[in-house]
């Protein structure tokens, strides 16, 4: 019975509180039976959700706010700098023009001043070597054509001309030591006639500081002034190449006026007159026109061009005789053999005479011989030997006798020299019996 009295006191105010409000019970059952519940959690949850999603844009706009206030502070120091860049080459172009067009004034002003000639092109050892040859091969061509009709009416009699003593002296004073001794030898007078004119080529053209006048008083001032100034130079601080490089461009640049060209014009006619007036005494059957258009085109006009081309080039050309000594160094000369119709006598192996070399006797120098001496640097090197010097041999038996004539065009030309009429112009016979050492006197006179 007691737990029935307590059970009932603990349900008591449990049924009290329900019946003491009513309504509000009711309420919460409408509530919680009520459909419009679910919905408005959702309303509530999606409004959670815009809100967050508009602060989270808000945050995103704030931060692209910034970093294009950033870029644009960086566009903005780019600007200035490609500012400044852009007047710093405006100001650097200017500069460069301005520099142009003061080269260009100083480059006219000095094109001008010594108007200097193109770029110099240098001849080289082969050009000199091939030009040369072919000089000595035109000068034996024009003697052979020339001096061949004269000579065969000398040997037919018909020979008529009487050159006068003055004439014949000049023609005669051109002649070497060793060719004097050799009036009479059979076959020799067109190879006289060759050395005679490759000895005058040397002495107007070649053995000279420069070939041609450089300015219009007597043609040596200007050549002696730099010939003085470059041994001047060469006493300084300076090179051989140095000094030689000067000279070079020095001619180089006189050579390239136009009064060099006049004046080089005048003096080669003054030189081919002088030469044909020369060998008139040997071609008496041209006119003068037709023998000083022959020599100009065939001799003057191939030695100056080589002439020209050696002189200006910084290496050291030069053309040589044979020494006094020939006799005894036939090995190292190019040896026209009179005894086998001009043919060369080549040396043996190593440069060695060959036995007919040895047995050969020399007459006399033809042509002198082209060497040069390289210049590199401080150093210039010794005389080499492009084209060997020729001459005249006769290579028959090694005890046989040099044929002679008694009466010879060049025999004949340097009795006249000496006041004499020539002992026969008739028709020539060969002696036999060797010929002996001619001591005549012999004549120099100046070109």
């Amino acid at each position: 019975m007691k737990h029935k009295r307590a059970l009932l006191r603990d349900r008591a105010p449990r049924t009290c509180m329900q019946t003491a409000d009513p309504v509000a019970g009711v309420q919460r059952r409408k509530e919680a039976m009520s459909p419009e519940t679910p919905r408005k959690q959702d309303d509530k949850s999606k409004l959670e959700d815009e809100l967050r999603l508009r602060q989270f844009t808000e945050e995103v706009l704030d931060s692209r706010q910034e970093e294009l206030e950033v870029q644009e502070k960086e566009n903005s120091t780019l600007s200035k700098k490609l500012e400044l860049l852009q007047q710093e080459l405006k100001e650097a172009q200017s500069q460069l023009a301005q520099a142009r067009t003061q080269s260009n004034k100083a480059e006219e002003s000095k094109n001008q001043g010594i108007r200097s000639s193109p770029r110099r092109r240098d001849i080289t050892e082969i050009e000199a070597q091939e030009a040369y040859q072919s000089l000595c091969e035109s000068v034996k061509r024009w003697v052979e054509y020339r001096i061949r009709p004269v000579l065969d009416d000398l040997a037919s009699g018909h020979f008529r001309c009487q050159p006068t003593p003055a004439q014949s002296t000049r023609f005669v004073s051109l002649m070497r030591e060793p060719a004097t001794s050799c009036l009479n030898v059979w076959h020799s007078d067109e190879y006289h006639f060759t050395a005679i004119i490759m000895q005058y080529l040397w002495l107007v053209f070649f053995a000279k500081s420069f070939y041609c006048p450089l300015d219009d008083g007597d043609g040596e001032t200007t050549v002696a002034w730099i010939d003085e100034l470059e041994s001047a130079i060469s006493k300084l601080p300076r090179d051989i190449q140095h000094c030689r490089e000067w000279r070079s461009e020095t001619l180089t640049a006189l050579t390239s006026q136009k009064s060099f060209k006049s004046r080089k014009a005048a003096y080669l006619n003054l030189i081919t007159e002088d030469l044909a007036s020369l060998l008139t005494v040997a071609v008496p059957y041209v006119t003068a026109a037709e023998l000083q258009n022959s020599l100009r085109t065939s001799i003057i006009d191939p030695a100056v061009d080589l002439t020209h081309r050696l002189q200006l080039s910084p290496n050291i050309f030069s053309l040589r005789w044979p020494a006094r000594s020939a006799r005894s160094k036939l090995d190292t000369y190019e040896c026209i053999n009179l005894a086998d119709r001009g043919a060369i006598m080549n040396s043996g192996e190593n440069g060695k005479s060959t036995e007919a070399l040895k047995n050969a006797s020399y007459l006399f120098d033809i042509a002198p011989g082209l060497f040069v001496e390289t210049v590199s640097g401080a150093k210039k090197s010794t005389a080499k030997a492009i084209c060997k010097p020729t001459v005249l041999v006769y290579g028959g038996d090694k005890d046989g006798d040099i044929p002679q004539k008694t009466m010879t065009l060049t025999r004949l030309l340097w009795d006249f020299a000496n006041g004499s009429k020539g002992r026969s112009l008739g028709p020539s016979r060969n002696v036999s019996p060797k010929s002996k050492t001619l001591i005549l006197r012999r004549h120099r006179s100046k070109l």
